[in-house]
Protein backbone atom coordinates (compact mmCIF):
# COMPACT_ATOMS: atom_id res chain seq x y z
CA UNK A 1 0.00 0.00 0.00
CA UNK A 2 2.81 2.67 0.89
CA UNK A 3 4.77 1.35 -2.39
CA UNK A 4 1.20 2.69 -4.33
CA UNK A 5 0.95 5.85 -2.47
CA UNK A 6 4.69 6.62 -3.03
CA UNK A 7 4.20 5.85 -6.98
CA UNK A 8 0.95 8.09 -7.27
CA UNK A 9 2.61 11.15 -5.52
CA UNK A 10 5.89 10.58 -7.65
CA UNK A 11 3.62 10.34 -10.86
CA UNK A 12 1.94 13.59 -9.66
CA UNK A 13 5.24 15.55 -9.20
CA UNK A 14 6.62 14.11 -13.00
CA UNK A 15 3.08 14.90 -14.40
CA UNK A 16 2.68 18.66 -13.09
CA UNK A 17 6.47 19.52 -13.71
CA UNK A 18 5.73 18.84 -17.25
CA UNK A 19 2.44 20.80 -16.98
CA UNK A 20 4.48 23.53 -15.45
CA UNK A 21 6.83 23.70 -18.13
CA UNK A 22 4.21 23.50 -20.77
CA UNK A 23 2.19 26.41 -19.26
CA UNK A 24 5.75 28.57 -18.97
CA UNK A 25 6.01 27.83 -22.85
CA UNK A 26 2.55 29.07 -24.00
CA UNK A 27 2.98 32.23 -22.22
CA UNK A 28 5.59 33.10 -24.43
CA UNK A 29 3.60 32.85 -27.68
CA UNK A 30 -0.20 33.86 -25.91
CA UNK A 31 -1.69 36.18 -27.41
CA UNK A 32 -0.34 39.70 -26.18
CA UNK A 33 3.30 38.67 -26.03
CA UNK A 34 4.00 39.47 -29.45
CA UNK A 35 3.99 43.75 -29.33
CA UNK A 36 4.25 45.94 -32.05
CA UNK A 37 3.79 49.76 -33.14
CA UNK A 38 0.61 50.69 -34.72
CA UNK A 39 1.60 54.06 -36.60
CA UNK A 40 -1.73 56.11 -37.66
CA UNK A 41 -0.81 58.70 -40.60
CA UNK A 42 -2.37 62.21 -40.92
CA UNK A 43 -1.84 61.93 -44.48
CA UNK A 44 -3.61 58.59 -46.21
CA UNK A 45 -0.93 56.64 -48.33
CA UNK A 46 2.49 58.75 -46.13
CA UNK A 47 4.07 56.66 -43.48
CA UNK A 48 6.89 59.47 -43.21
CA UNK A 49 8.07 60.33 -39.49
CA UNK A 50 6.65 63.98 -39.90
CA UNK A 51 3.13 62.57 -41.17
CA UNK A 52 2.51 60.50 -38.08
CA UNK A 53 -0.68 61.43 -36.12
CA UNK A 54 0.11 59.15 -33.41
CA UNK A 55 1.31 55.54 -32.22
CA UNK A 56 0.68 52.97 -30.25
CA UNK A 57 2.46 50.19 -28.93
CA UNK A 58 -0.55 47.30 -28.90
CA UNK A 59 -0.64 43.25 -29.05
CA UNK A 60 0.29 42.45 -33.16
CA UNK A 61 -3.13 40.72 -33.60
CA UNK A 62 -5.24 43.72 -32.42
CA UNK A 63 -2.45 46.07 -34.02
CA UNK A 64 -3.19 43.98 -37.54
CA UNK A 65 -7.05 44.04 -37.13
CA UNK A 66 -6.68 47.66 -36.16
CA UNK A 67 -4.78 48.16 -39.64
CA UNK A 68 -6.65 46.22 -41.90
CA UNK A 69 -9.60 48.46 -41.38
CA UNK A 70 -7.87 51.33 -42.82
CA UNK A 71 -4.98 50.40 -44.90
CA UNK A 72 -4.08 54.07 -46.25
CA UNK A 73 -3.97 55.73 -43.04
CA UNK A 74 -3.20 52.79 -40.55
CA UNK A 75 -0.14 50.35 -40.54
CA UNK A 76 2.02 47.93 -38.50
CA UNK A 77 5.70 48.57 -37.92
CA UNK A 78 8.35 46.59 -36.04
CA UNK A 79 10.90 48.29 -35.13
CA UNK A 80 13.74 46.44 -33.85
CA UNK A 81 15.70 46.35 -36.61
CA UNK A 82 15.45 50.14 -37.33
CA UNK A 83 18.56 52.57 -36.89
CA UNK A 84 17.40 54.16 -33.73
CA UNK A 85 17.02 51.30 -31.92
CA UNK A 86 20.36 49.76 -33.45
CA UNK A 87 22.30 52.41 -32.55
CA UNK A 88 20.64 52.72 -29.23
CA UNK A 89 19.10 56.38 -29.91
CA UNK A 90 16.00 53.69 -28.31
CA UNK A 91 16.68 51.05 -26.22
CA UNK A 92 13.72 49.11 -27.95
CA UNK A 93 11.32 49.06 -30.42
CA UNK A 94 8.68 49.66 -27.77
CA UNK A 95 10.58 52.97 -26.64
CA UNK A 96 10.72 54.12 -29.97
CA UNK A 97 7.13 53.79 -30.76
CA UNK A 98 6.10 55.24 -27.43
CA UNK A 99 8.50 58.06 -27.89
CA UNK A 100 9.83 58.67 -30.96
CA UNK A 101 6.10 60.26 -32.86
CA UNK A 102 4.79 62.57 -29.70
Amino acid sequence: MKLLINAVMLTAIVVSGGSAALAESKKASAPGQDRTCLITTKNPGSFNDTDVASAKWLPRKAAEAQASKDPNTMRVFDYDQDPLVINKTYSSAEELCNKHFN
